[in-house]
């Protein structure tokens, strides 16, 4: 009876272990994806200011007033860019991967994605605040 039993009790648990895997991989995804739509939607913001800063340029002549428009610019244009490098890089297929290997990718996804979508913030709020003062 117990010989039986055994191999019913260990493949229960096995399945039921391997659904938790599942279940805590795909909370991790989650929460990456939720970051990159976050970082999507300030993707928008990076397009409109850097047009803003691209009038401000054109219409003042001062050296200083092109330059402070780069500036934001190139800094609006380097967190873009951050983000682009960081899609095309990431990879959500986990096959052929175990578990510990799919959590140890997830965290650092998540690591990154979190680090461009501050660089973003923080090209956003300078450059939002330098266009509010050149207007």
């Amino acid at each position: 009876m117990f010989k039986k039993i055994l191999p019913i009790a260990v493949a229960g648990f096995i399945l039921t272990g391997c659904a938790d895997n599942k279940a805590q991989e795909k909370t991790l995804l989650d929460s990456v994806i939720k970051v990159h739509d976050k970082v999507m939607m300030d993707d928008g913001m990076v397009m409109k200011n850097k047009m803003l800063l691209k009038g401000i340029a054109s219409k003042d002549s001062a050296a200083a007033v092109k330059d402070s428009a780069d500036f934001y610019s190139k800094l609006l244009g380097n967190a873009d860019d951050s983000m682009m490098t960081w899609m095309n890089k990431f990879n959500p297929d986990f096959t052929g991967k175990s578990h510990s290997e799919a959590m140890d990718y997830l965290h650092t996804q998540k690591q990154q994605i979190t680090k461009i979508s501050l660089q973003l913030d923080s090209a956003i709020t300078a450059s939002n605040n330098y266009i509010k003062k050149a207007k």
